[in-house]
This record gives structure tokens, sequence and C-alpha cells, in this order.
């Protein structure tokens, strides 16, 4: 093994080969004994494709070409498909219609525009037991003012091509509706200023075809957040909920299952972990019944799942060991066979079977081929914040068997902040990490409070103090392992998307001594022009972030604005953004790059053609990991 220095290392997996045939997997939906899963093909200009897998074992792509099946209710979508008895409805991409297919036949069922000029958009799609009746989650986008949501519905008998009936109005923002068979449905349900996982109520109501009558709220309200809603097979209404203010040692600050049963609210889990998940996207599924109503569940608790399988009425719960540790999108099939997407440190994410008699698992699809003989493991750690509280990371150190770094030398680290921000990171297997890795990087992948799988009580401590507490998290973890001589403390780099593109911004300005450069991938360095350009399901979330409305406080919001800050700006920066990107617009990006040029300092813009939030085609991740690490290296060796 020759000795180089880590910054002189070549990774084992290449840029292209961490992009060469990977598949993003999602929303697993099971028809009897039938599989269905979404795959992202961004070798395909990130086309996403429903692929079924019959009870033979067969698989096949079940989208016809010129569709992808992508939904932008939201912007985020999800939930873009269900299936009954083996016909298909889904959210076309193009044209955000829905279809119905069977077989090789695909049939539109909503008009191209609506008679009052708006664009019709559906996400969380559901089919009534008899196959007669589709509601769904329904927004109409218009072009000169907010737009509007609902629960919407189809009759199913009429195949003409027409406008959804809206069955539930009033309210800001919906989510998840269910039915019991053909006579009940549930839904979520919340209002501006707040996000799903801050307030929300759930409703029940009867349901007579698209006649719905005695509404109901069952759960919910002010500082109560409800998620995950399913009935079980007795027509018990299951939910996962938490509350702010609570303890860390109460249940209730955590995301527990709850059922509504003879008109009451009784809790089926009181763990102190989390059995649901941030309401970013639709279509999600932490849990599932069998036959007998026994659930199976994904319990997180600070850096990795167990899935439970837990008895509802004597609350008896026993752990599936499998060799997993993250699972997502839980069903199971009518043979009473467990269908997720599992993953651990050593594996990449793969729709599995789990049979439960023997404990045996199946790999059904793997996001990936590439394979990594030697890997670096991610390790959650917590480490000391200034304010005396704690914070949470998955640290992974350099590995690479070709090359010996001299004996004296410490790796330069990378800081990942996760988007969001309410959200998280997670220890699973990555290949872009171990490109990092075995590329002589550390790697510290944050989860700041204000991440999620730690409470609620972690996930509020962001609120109003959005770029303060998260940031000095993030500078709280750079210090702690340059202090126990982990990393290069004069050799950091700082990546993130989204929010955790601000985070990256943020760290650049506020704490310029400790971070020698960084990549911001369509991220946020003027908090004006995000309220002021954002879509209306976050257009409202940075109050609760921030304290303040902007009207209220201008300049709390340039305070915490990146942009206004850049005379404090040492390091380099690269910035990368998509022409379409509706959430994080790229006038957001834009003014960024063009103050960094009049000032002089060193950086890159690089704007994708096409690309939306977040990077779906091959070509441009492999170009856009190529440039970023090219753009460290450069900084590092001062070249």
């Amino acid at each position: 093994m020759p000795q180089a220095s880590f910054l002189d290392w070549k990774p084992l997996v290449s840029a292209e080969q961490v992009f060469s045939d990977v598949v993003g997997l999602s929303e697993i939906v099971v028809d009897g004994n039938t599989v269905y899963w979404v795959e992202l093909r961004i070798a395909d200009k990130g086309r996403y494709v429903i692929v079924k897998r019959d009870e033979r074992g067969e698989m096949i792509d079940i989208t016809p070409p010129g569709y992808t099946v992508r939904s932008r209710v939201h912007e985020y979508g999800g939930g873009v498909y269900t299936v009954h008895e083996g016909i298909v409805y889904f959210v076309n991409f193009e044209d955000q219609r829905l279809y119905k297919q069977h077989g090789s036949e695909v049939i539109a069922l909503t008009p191209e525009k609506n008679k009052d000029g708006s664009l019709g958009k559906y996400a969380s799609l559901c089919v009534s037991e008899d196959g007669k009746t589709l509601v769904f989650v329904y927004e109409k986008e218009h072009a000169e003012k907010e737009n509007e949501n609902f629960i919407g519905a189809l009759d199913l008998s009429d195949s003409s091509v027409r406008e959804p009936t809206i069955i539930a109005s009033g309210r800001d923002f919906y989510a998840d509706p269910i039915f019991y068979k053909s006579e009940k449905l549930a839904w979520l349900e919340w209002n501006h200023p707040h996000m799903p996982w801050d307030s929300t109520e759930l409703v029940s109501a009867q349901v007579d075809g698209i006649t719905v009558s005695s509404k109901k709220i069952i759960a919910g309200g002010e500082g109560i957040s409800v998620c995950h809603p399913k009935f079980d097979a007795d027509g018990v209404l299951y939910f996962v909920m938490d509350e702010a203010g609570k303890e860390e040692a109460d249940p209730k600050n955590w995301w527990n299952i709850y059922c509504y049963d003879n008109n009451t609210v009784q809790p089926v889990t009181s763990d102190l972990a989390e059995y649901g998940a941030p309401h970013w996207v639709f279509g999600q599924s932490s849990y599932s019944f069998f036959a007998d109503n026994t659930l199976v569940a994904t319990k997180k608790n600070k850096g990795s799942d167990e899935l439970i399988v837990i008895d509802p009425q004597s609350k008896k719960a026993r752990v599936v060991d499998i060799g997993y540790d993250h699972f997502a999108y839980v069903q199971v099939t009518a043979v009473g066979d467990v269908i997720c997407i599992g993953s651990s440190a050593e594996k990449g994410p793969s729709v599995i079977r789990i049979d439960l008699a023997d404990q045996k698992v199946e790999v059904i699809r793997k996001n990936s081929s590439i394979t990594v003989k030697e890997m670096s493991r991610a390790e959650l750690v917590s480490y000391p914040t200034k304010d005396g509280e704690k914070a949470y990371g998955y640290l992974s150190l350099p590995k690479n068997s070709f090359y010996t770094a001299p004996a004296e030398e410490k790796p330069p680290l990378l800081v990942l902040a996760h988007g969001g921000p309410t959200s998280n990171t997670s220890g699973a297997f990555s290949l872009i990490k171990q490109f990092w890795t075995s590329s002589g990087y550390a790697i510290m992948d944050v989860d700041y409070r204000g991440s999620t799988g730690y409470g609620r009580a972690y996930r509020d401590a962001l609120l109003a103090k959005w770029g303060l507490i998260d940031a000095q998290d993030v500078a709280d973890a750079v210090t702690h392992l340059a202090e126990k001589g982990l990393v290069n403390g004069s050799q950091v780099a700082i990546r993130g998307g989204s929010a955790g593109g601000y985070m990256v911004q943020r760290e650049l300005t506020e704490y310029p001594d400790l971070f020698a450069v960084g990549a911001s991938y369509f991220g946020i360095g003027n908090l004006i022009t995000l309220v002021e350009q954002t879509h209306k399901f976050e257009a409202r979330y940075i109050e609760n972030l921030v304290g303040p409305r902007l009207s209220e406080s201008e300049q709390e919001y340039k305070d915490r604005s990146p942009i206004n800050h850049l005379d404090k700006l040492k390091a380099p920066m690269i910035i990368l953004q998509g022409s379409e990107d509706k959430i994080v617009t790229p006038d957001c990006s834009r003014e960024m790059a063009l103050i960094l040029k009049e000032k002089g300092i060193l950086h890159e813009y690089i704007e994708y053609e096409g690309e939306a939030h977040g990077f779906r085609t091959k070509e441009n991740n492999i170009d856009a990991l190529t440039k970023e690490a090219a753009f460290y290296r450069r900084v590092f060796k001062g070249e």
C-alpha cells in the first residue's frame, strides 16, 4: 500500500459508478399477493415507473413508455398511484392528470385543465373496497392566486373525462384519505401556518359513493401532530400521534400508535420511540396489518429502526431480527408476508419480502448492483452542544486499503447537513458516502436539533431558532471531532441541499474560521426571496422556524440570511441549482452567485436545465458530484 495524503486518495467507487445503475425505490402497494413499487430511473432521464411482481415472482414494468408516474401536489408529491384488483390508477407527471390502466390500456380520467383555468393535481390515491370510488388529495394550481386544496373523488362507474367532485374543503391542506370497505372514510387536515408535524386533525366520515356525511374530528388539534391513519379489518381507525410541550420521558413526546375504538382514543404503544415520520411526501406507510389485526410496524429511536410485531389487544410486542435496521413503506400481503424497503449499514435500500414464520428475507429488488468490498460503516455519536444540551450525528471514517496516510496526518472532514430542516439523516449504506470516505474524507452527517427520530421536544427545539441552534450544533460537531483528534480541523468542507444548502451558507458566514469550503445544492441565501417565491405548502413554514412573520420583522429575516453576512465569508463555495425548482427557486441561488462574483470570492455556479428540487438525471448527478469533489481538492490543495 503506497503512502499517500488523504487528499490524494482515489475513490474505490467513482462518481460514474455511484450513479451507473442506481434506482430510487419507494411507494410499495400490495394488491392481494401481487406487489408493486415505484422506481426512479435516473439513467432514463429521471423517469418514475411502476414495477409489478406477481405471485410467481416475475417482474415487469407496468408504466407504458411516454408516461412517468409523479405528482406535483405540495411539489414533493408521493401517493402517486394505487391498485385495485389489477387495475392501476396513477398520476402522470407531464400533464398531472389521473389515469386508469388495465393491462396495456391507459385511459385519462381527468381533464387537461379545469373549467376555471386551474391545473388539477392529485396525490394519495385510494380506491373503495367495491372498486366504485376513487378518492385523493386534490390541488388546484392557479396562475394568479394561491393554490386550493381539497379531498376529491371520482365515481369510477362514469367513464367520461371530468373534474373531480370535491368532498372536503375549507382547510388549507389535506392528506392521506383512506377507506374502510366502501362505507367509512378518514383523512388528515390542517391550516396555515402549521406544518403537518405541528398541528393536524384526523377526520372520519360516512361515505356512500361520492357522498360524504357525518364528519367527525377523531384526534389532533393545536400542538398535536397526527399521521399515518389506517383502518384495520374490523373498521377500527389507527393512527400515529405526538404532542408538543411534553418531557422526553413522556410517551406523548413521541410518535406512538393509537386507535379509535368505541368512541375513545386508546394508546397501542407507549414507547420512547417514533412510529411515525414527517409528512413531506404522500404514500408513506410505517405499519400495516395482518389478517388477524396484529400490526407490523417500524420503531425508530436514535439512529436505527426495529421491525416490531404488536398485538393491539395485549400490547405485547416482539422484534423481528433479520439483519436490517432501516425500514420504509411497510405492507402485508394476503398470505401474511411483510413487504418493505429495507437497508442497513452494510446494505443499500432494497425491496424485501419477509417470511415471519422463519424470519427469512428475500431480496426482490436492489437499488444498485454496485458492491463495495470494503466499506466505511457509519456510527451514531452524540456530542455536547455549547448551550449544555446534546446533538447527534453519524460519523464515518475514511477507508481505502489501496492507501496508507502518513501517521501524523488527520483526514479532512466533510460535514453533511440534511434538508427539511424537519427531517433526519440515516446510518444506512450509501454509495455517495462510500465515494467520499474512500476518497480520504471523514464524514459527519449531523442530526442537529430540529431533526426527527429523537422525539417531539428535540424536533420543536428548532422553532423560532432556525439558523441559530442548528448552526451551532453543526459547528459544535466539527469542534468535537477536531478536539478528539479524529479529523483535520483546518480542512473542513460542508455540503447540503435545500434547507441543508441554507445550512452550508449559514455555517460559512457565521463560523468562517471553522469551514474551508462548502457546496450548496439548491440552497437558500436570502430568506426574504424564499418567502416571496416558494410554494403554498411551505409558504408559512418559515414563520415557525424564524418566529415572526416577514411583515412583522423584516430585520429578523435579514439577520438570518447568509447573503447579508458575506463580509464574514472566507471560504470558497460551489453552488448547484435546478432551473425548474419551484420550492427553492433559481433566483435564490442566482443572487448569491452574483454577489459572490461582485465581491471577487472564489466560487462556481452550475445550473442544470430542466432539473427541479433534487437532481434526477444520471448525467447531472455525475457532473455535480465530480465538480464538487474537484472543487474541494482545488481549495484544500491550493491549486
